[in-house]
């Protein structure tokens, strides 16, 4: 799928208030996407609309291939090749290995290549060790790294990330971030991440969207956005400065 996202005007309202208006915006399959902006200013319901857990006023929403109608069926089948880690993984009551499995578990997958899936990605972010563990009494970067465990079983065609290390320490964020690069380079995953870091988005971003006041106002390849901003708004915030 080489574009999974198509947005073409759309709109979402709280009230009478206008919260987002994406005129339009196109997203390829398989790079690293952050999206930046001030609080408020519609990050988080960007995400949302896309991961099809919000839906919009107004406005056409194509999703890996598909013009979303948010009829149940379609939306359990679309939802089903995506996940998400936020910034407060829920952990479900039970074992580190019942809740990397739950996904999978839920689809019917055979117990063998459960047991499988699990060991490899336990193994691969660093929680093997707590494979029989409470899930519930792991510290932050434990269960932010339980949760990118749990999200990848399924082995989802797009990946959303909201602040998915805010809530944690130095070192468990570094970790995080470099398995979202393996991911993105090993399996192709489409990652789509808001996060307030400015320092991260730098380092792992292929493309910026940087939205205001509910508007992409700016996007293009990271490096050149940090750089080379051509909008003094987005100037303006990746100084530290307030944006109005």
């Amino acid at each position: 799928m080489k574009t999974p996202f198509k947005l073409h005007n759309v709109i979402k309202r709280y009230g009478e208030r206008e919260v987002l208006h994406i005129d339009q915006l196109s997203i390829p399959a398989g790079k690293i996407y952050t999206i930046l902006g001030p609080n408020g200013s519609g990050k988080s319901t960007l995400l949302r609309i896309m991961a099809l857990l919000l839906v919009n006023d107004e406005g056409e929403l194509e999703v890996l291939g598909e013009k979303v109608t948010w009829e149940k069926r379609q939306l359990l089948r679309l939802r089903r090749q995506m996940s998400m880690v936020t910034q407060t993984s829920f952990m479900f009551q039970g074992s580190v290995y019942y809740n990397v499995a739950y996904g999978m578990r839920v689809r019917k997958t055979s117990s063998r290549k459960i047991r499988s899936r699990v060991g490899e990605l336990l193994e691969m972010v660093g929680m093997a060790a707590y494979r029989d563990a409470d899930a519930r009494t792991l510290s932050g970067g434990e269960r932010q790294k339980v949760a990118l465990a749990r999200a990848l079983a399924v082995n989802p065609r797009v990946l959303f990330l909201d602040e998915p290390t805010s809530n944690i320490d130095v070192a468990s964020a570094a970790e995080i971030e470099k398995y979202i690069r393996h991911i993105n380079q090993e399996q192709q995953t489409t990652i789509i991440m808001v996060t307030h870091n400015l320092f991260q988005a730098r380092r792992l971003a292929d493309e910026v969207f940087f939205i205001h006041e509910g508007r992409i106002i700016e996007k293009g390849p990271g490096e050149l956005i940090f750089t080379q901003p051509r909008d003094e708004r987005t100037a303006a915030f990746l100084r530290g400065e307030t944006v109005f």
